[in-house]
């Protein structure tokens, strides 16, 4: 596999939070508890986003995103309206996770990602014609993605046990990606200051894969009580596409997705 230059920069970010995780957890390292043999559950949520190339396009994280004017660069200004239709949030993402420890040093870690995106944004693949002396314009409306990125990973503990330690991750990675919008055909006209327009629906592009990758990460984690911890994690996770074009899907124009995540997680320890 070649590596692009998303790929060394994001290789050289990873690196270099190594470096300074590896220089917090010396520095905190104490004895005074261990994990070994012991299983642990956690939940939590991440600040994410999907970055680079078509796929990162499409459904990299909107804050407040406006859902109007997005299809304003056709000859008609698709969406003038006199507001504006709002996505607050995108993606949204919630985690799930279960390890066991093998040593203080290492757990074997299984985890799996629930992630919305309700704004993306994909080619519109405008098409423009009259039919019935009706002019009409032909787009991709917004599109949804729902995906569960999976993993097993081993994360190795760089302090091995004192209520705080700093740890590595990295391990083979799945998505379950669906992936779906609607074919609008839009009737217009307009004359000075009067306009009108209606939508009429075509129909629904839908596709659902399973991708494959990986996944690394590297993070804090912290005692809270006895059998309650928390950490905060930095994971970037690659997922390869084989797409044939055939549509304006991310599925089928992306060779790549690309899933950066800022995670915090509570879990307990039994």
């Amino acid at each position: 596999m070649n590596l692009t230059r998303t790929h060394l920069i994001s290789l050289r970010i990873f690196v270099s939070a190594f470096l300074i995780f590896l220089s917090a957890g010396q520095i905190a390292a104490q004895d005074g508890y261990g994990n070994e043999g012991k299983v642990y559950f956690g939940t939590g949520t991440s600040i994410s986003s999907y970055l680079g190339g078509y796929f990162g396009q499409a459904y990299v994280m909107r804050v407040l995103a406006p859902t109007s004017y997005y299809y304003d660069s056709y000859s008609y200004n698709y969406g003038y309206d006199d507001y504006y239709d709002y996505t607050i949030w995108s993606p949204l993402q919630f985690d799930l996770t279960a390890g066991y420890y093998v040593s203080d040093y290492l757990a074997i870690e299984s985890e799996a990602s629930f992630l919305f995106h309700y704004n993306g944004r994909v080619d519109p693949q405008f098409t423009s014609g009259t039919i019935g002396g009706r002019d009409y314009l032909d787009r991709n409306d917004y599109a949804q993605l729902y995906a569960v990125p999976v993993s097993v990973t081993l994360k190795l503990f760089l302090t091995g046990g004192s209520g705080y330690d700093a740890y590595i991750k990295g391990g083979p990675a799945f998505q379950y990606t669906n992936e779906r919008y609607e074919k609008i055909r839009e009737f217009y006209a307009y004359s000075g200051y009067n306009e009108y327009s209606n939508d009429v629906y075509l129909g629904t592009v839908e596709k659902t894969e399973w991708l494959n990758g990986f996944r690394v990460g590297i993070g804090t984690q912290y005692m809270l009580s006895d059998y309650m911890s928390g950490y905060t994690e930095l994971e970037y996770s690659y997922f390869n596409i084989d797409g044939d074009n055939s549509t304006a899907l991310a599925l089928d124009k992306a060779p790549e997705a690309q899933l950066f995540s800022l995670k915090t997680m509570i879990y307990f320890t039994f």
